[in-house]
Order: structure tokens, then C-alpha cells, then sequence
């Protein structure tokens, strides 16, 4: 059978070694049989060692390993059983993180792991079941369903990733996730007239981006806050269409925006008062802000921070940058233009649309409209099968 007991101790008599002796329960002198060792060593293939201080706890040991490994055959990972724990899901996290390291979301990935990392600390990730998950996630006080499923959802990529190595847990072994339901809520918007208003009231800001970047994200509602980070002094191209490399949920793809001909001029006004090389960030902190170094990119909140400091300049409180620039135009689109138009335009998934375009959808009224025309005007000839 495979695996031993062993011990470091010698014969106290001769020095000799003390041999294993299953029926006797220990490790004895071959030359001395009374000469028996208090402390035990286990030994098992894949390079699993553990010292014991009693025989029956070293038996008991090596009994479970010799099942484990005759239960799962090919499926046993010596991995599982060393000391070290190198498969527990506190071991793993760090790896885990290491792989989005590179995410813009990663301190919030990384405080979800790290949170389930102290929960479930030294246990095998291969001995985590559903239950324990959804005991886990039902444990996090003052969350939202939004937020629950968020941890969930998060959870569920890290098994993906340890069942993709191959070598941590089973297809079968997989944990089935806890479903959780959730509706996502209204957000407040506002109209034209006050936009307006807190964009006046970004124009007194000492660097004029800051206004330049909040109107286009209220013009051009395909673009989101990140993507004007990524834009550099020469995204713009001879054409007058705005090129976003790497856009928001698009990885290694680009995105590309035709700009109306003021923002152009304004673009082009606003690199030559701040020139700069082609390959630099143009949403840039200008000298004289003492909260930021010079030419360093806008942080990913920065916008936020100052369309909310205007907003509630004006009176206008509650309603954030990406509702009071994208969902206030994509509605304001809708009840100028139609649904539709909007919708086109938007670059909001259909669910998200419906969700922050409060305007009624009247192309059903439009139709029934133009059926009922036809109904009770114009009769219209039926087509006849030839004989």
C-alpha cells in the first residue's frame, strides 16, 4: 500500500534505527523490541509529509490519504494535502488577484476576494459548496441585493479561474451559486435647461477640460467617463471622428465618435493653449492645481467630484455625472426625436435604455394609427392564388 510511518528517533539503548511495526502500533528496535518512538513522521507520493505526536494520529493520517487517493483516483491532487494548504482559498486569492491586477475595477475586486479570503480562510476551495457560499454572501451586513450579487458574481469568476488551472477542483466539484434576484432602481435625471447650468458652472473652473469633458459626455452619450481618459492629444483625427482605443467593456477594440464642429474647435483651441505631445493623456491636470501634479491624467472620479460640486452649486442635488450627462440627454433625445433615435445613440444595452429613458414608447400608437387609415379608407386587394 502506498505511503509510510516513520520516525527520526533512534534506539536509546544501540541508536539503531526503530523500524515500523503495524501490528505493534509503532516504531520499534529491531535489536531492542521495548525500545519504541513518541514521535512519528507521514510520508506519502506527491511529496506529502506531516509529523505526528502519536501513533494514531499518523495512522489515522495515512488511512485517510490511502482513501482519498482510492476515491479519486486521477482526480487526487497531492496539492490538497501538503501542510502548507496551497489549494486553500486564502493561498489562492493572491494569485487570483494578481491576474486583474490590470482591471480598472480591481480595488473592487480586490476588496471582494479579500473579504471571502478572510471568511473562508485556510479551507480547501475544492470543500466550498454552494451552502457555504450562500452562508457567506447572507452574512455580509447592510448590502444591497445589487451588492450581494455583485460578491457573488465575483466568487463565481474565481472558481471559473481555479477550475481553468486545471489542477485545484473538477468540473463536477464546481460549486452550484445561490441565485440572487435583484432590480436595479430609477436614477434621478434632469432636463437640457438645468444641464445647462451646472455645465456654465464647470466654465468657472480654472482648467477649462473639466467643462470640455462634462459636455461631451452629455453630447456624445456613447461615451462614458473612463473612455475620456483614455483619450490622448492626437485621438482626434484630420477627419474630425475621435478615436477611443481600449473603450469601456471593449477590450482591445476602439471606438470611434464623429464630433460636432464646435467640439472640434474647442479641441483643437484647448491644445494649442495647453501643448503637449501626441501621446499624452489630453484630460490632463493643468498647472495650479496643488491637489494634482501637472500633466498627470484626471483620476477615474475626478469628473464626478467636480459636475457634483457644480450641481449642487445650482441647487441641483442627488443627480450624479452619469445620469445628469448620459440618461438627462437620452431622455431629452427621446421626447424630441423618438425612442429609437435615442436608443441608437445612446450606447445603453436595451434593459439599461428602458430603465433611464422616461419616455413613453408610441410607435405602437403610430402603427395602429396608420392601420386603421387603410382599415376604413383605401381598400386594399387580396391576392389570389393562379388556378
Amino acid at each position: 500500500m502506498k505511503g509510510s510511518i516513520a520516525t527520526r528517533q533512534k534506539c536509546a539503548v544501540c541508536g539503531g534505527k526503530l523500524i515500523h511495526d503495524e501490528r505493534r502500533h509503532g516504531c520499534f528496535c529491531l535489536k531492542h523490541p521495548d525500545m519504541g518512538a513518541t514521535r512519528f513522521i507521514v510520508r506519502f507520493p506527491g511529496g506529502i509529509f506531516a509529523n505526528h505526536g502519536s501513533y494514531e494520529s499518523a495512522a489515522q493520517h495515512l488511512n485517510y490519504l490511502r482513501h482519498e487517493k482510492g476515491i479519486r483516483q486521477e482526480r487526487f491532487n497531492p496539492e490538497d494535502y501538503k501542510k502548507e494548504r496551497p489549494n486553500s482559498f486564502i493561498s489562492l486569492a493572491p494569485k487570483y488577484l494578481r491576474r486583474k491586477k490590470d482591471r480598472s475595477s480591481y480595488k473592487d475586486i480586490a476588496r471582494m476576494i479579500n473579504r471571502a479570503s478572510t471568511f473562508f480562510g485556510p479551507t480547501n476551495v475544492r470543500e466550498i459548496n454552494g451552502a457555504d457560499i450562500e452562508d457567506y454572501l447572507y452574512s455580509i451586513p447592510d448590502i444591497s441585493e445589487k451588492t450581494r450579487f455583485n460578491h457573488c458574481s465575483q466568487l463565481s469568476d474565481f472558481w471559473k479561474w481555479c477550475l481553468a488551472r486545471g489542477n485545484i477542483i473538477t468540473l463536477a466539484e464546481m460549486p452550484i451559486f445561490p441565485k440572487i434576484d435583484f432590480e436595479l432602481g430609477w436614477r434621478n435625471y434632469t432636463d437640457w435647461d438645468t444641464q445647462n447650468k451646472v455645465i456654465e458652472a464647470l466654465e468657472e473652473h480654472p482648467n477649462p477640460k473639466v467643462a470640455f469633458g462634462c459636455d461631451m459626455l452629455r453630447t456624445y452619450t456613447a461615451i462614458r467617463p473612463t473612455d475620456l481618459r483614455r483619450l490622448t492629444e492626437d485621438s482626434l483625427g484630420d477627419d474630425g471622428w475621435l478615436t477611443i482605443k481600449n473603450p469601456t467593456k471593449l477590450k482591445n477594440k476602439f471606438k470611434r465618435i464623429h464630433l460636432h464642429p464646435d467640439h472640434i474647435e474647442e479641441w483643437k483651441r484647448l491644445q494649442e493653449r495647453y501643448p503637449a505631445h501626441p501621446d499624452m493623456p489630453f484630460f490632463r491636470h493643468a498647472a495650479g492645481n496643488a491637489l494634482a501634479k501637472p500633466d498627470s491624467p484626471f483620476g477615474i472620479r475626478y469628473l464626478a467630484k467636480m459636475w457634483k460640486n457644480a450641481a449642487e452649486s445650482i441647487g441641483l442635488f442627488g443627480v450624479s455625472l452619469y445620469p445628469g450627462t448620459k440618461h438627462t440627454t437620452a431622455t431629452e433625445t427621446a421626447k424630441l426625436l423618438g425612442r429609437e433615435a435615442a436608443k441608437r445613440a445612446s450606447g445603453l444595452s436595451n434593459p439599461a435604455f428602458n430603465r433611464y429613458c422616461d419616455v413613453e414608447d408610441d410607435s405602437a400608437y403610430q402603427t395602429v394609427a396608420t392601420i386603421r387609415a387603410k382599415m376604413h379608407g383605401e381598400v386594399l386587394p387580396l391576392k389570389r392564388k393562379k388556378r
